[in-house]
């Protein structure tokens, strides 16, 4: 993904005064004349988006993000800042009289740290394909790895990741106890009030359903979540329901990653096909999980040409993964299984990704 700062305009001189801004920055930066290029609108570190094309942005149903900046040449009008309110502009700035802070911006998207965090959905292609398991031992995995590490349940209607994990009875906060503040969300304190899980040495703040379920989670929720997540440099992971909802489509929006977790077989192959579809639709750029074993010797390698995907990470199955569930071993504790080794793939192509 191209996380350079993207400028979005079609006038040439404003394009030639922003490279300027940019240059004495010390930024590189990328173009677009779309404003409703999905992919490169997720994946910039910051949007220079022309005031003319705000519009264009929202018909176009871009999900609101951080660090958009409006620019323009004169004063916005009032039909120009309610569109930059649904964009979720944060400042509207003019260009030639406003360079020293654009300079400032553009530098700052430079350092990297605590307010860098990254957010992994995780999707399966179908039931069964072990999506919540991987989620939890790519949490596992990172936790260990020395990241601090954010694990959600965005299903209402499964089981839980809290029931995977053994912490369905403890004390804590669930989403349907969370309020979209006005402001922002500490992320010390939702650590602190979410159930905890134990991996190995280590314990992972898990933010999961009531037990009753069922109910949709806001798109504000989601908001604050995510980005409390992004500003204490956490890797948040979701687990994402196959269904569509406001608050996975919302996830899928947002993500530095998305991966589709696959079976080996024909019923994997057809079901993970018609969610990346969707999932391309919200500009997505899904990447391939996939699990063994393969009853008909169909490999990952050809569940991918089919699909025309790239295969990240590829599982042999785990021995005893059942039974280890069963008696409370959480996924991602056996630091020799597949599991663990296709989490440290997935982990290592991140880190290449942002860096």
């Amino acid at each position: 993904m191209d996380a350079r700062p993207l400028i979005v305009t079609g006038d040439e001189l404003m394009l030639d005064d922003l490279l300027r801004v940019a240059a004495a920055a010390g930024v590189e930066v990328a173009h677009s004349v779309d404003p409703g290029a999905r992919t490169a609108w997720r994946a910039a570190a910051m949007v220079l988006i022309d005031r003319a094309l705000v519009p264009e942005a929202v018909g176009a149903r871009l999900m609101p993000r951080r660090h958009v900046i409006a620019v323009g040449r004169g004063e916005p009008d009032a039909g120009n800042l309610k569109s930059c309110l649904s964009l979720g502009v944060e400042q509207s700035l003019r260009v030639g009289d406003d360079d020293e802070s654009l300079i400032e911006l553009l530098a700052g998207t430079m350092s990297r740290g605590p307010g860098d965090g990254h957010l992994v959905a995780v999707i399966g292609a179908c039931g069964g394909a072990g999506a919540s398991v991987f989620a939890s031992a790519l949490a596992a995995t990172a936790e260990r790895a020395g990241r601090g590490v954010l694990l959600a349940d965005c299903d209402p209607w499964g089981s839980g990741l809290d029931v995977l994990l053994g912490v369905e009875d403890r004390g804590g906060v669930r989403w349907d106890e969370l309020a979209a503040p006005s402001g922002r969300l500490p992320p010390d304190a939702l650590h602190r009030a979410l159930p905890a899980a134990p991996f190995g040495h280590g314990r992972i703040a898990v933010l999961c359903h009531a037990r009753s379920g069922g109910r949709e989670i806001p798109g504000g929720v989601v908001d604050v979540v995510i980005e409390a997540g992004r500003r204490a440099g956490d890797l948040t992971v979701v687990d994402l329901p196959r269904h569509p909802t406001q608050a996975g489509d919302r996830v899928i929006e947002k993500a530095d990653m998305v991966l589709l977790v696959t079976t080996a077989d024909v019923r994997g192959c057809y079901a993970a096909a018609r969610i990346s579809d969707r999932l391309q639709q919200l500009g997505a750029s899904p990447e391939l999980v996939v699990r063994g074993p393969s009853p008909g010797g169909i490999g990952a390698d050809d569940i991918g040409a089919v699909l025309r995907l790239p295969v990240l990470a590829r599982m042999r199955p785990q021995p005893s993964l059942s039974r280890d569930l069963e008696n409370g071993r959480a996924p991602g504790t056996d630091t020799h299984g597949p599991l663990v080794k296709a989490a440290r793939t997935v982990l290592a192509r991140l880190h290449q990704e942002v860096s």
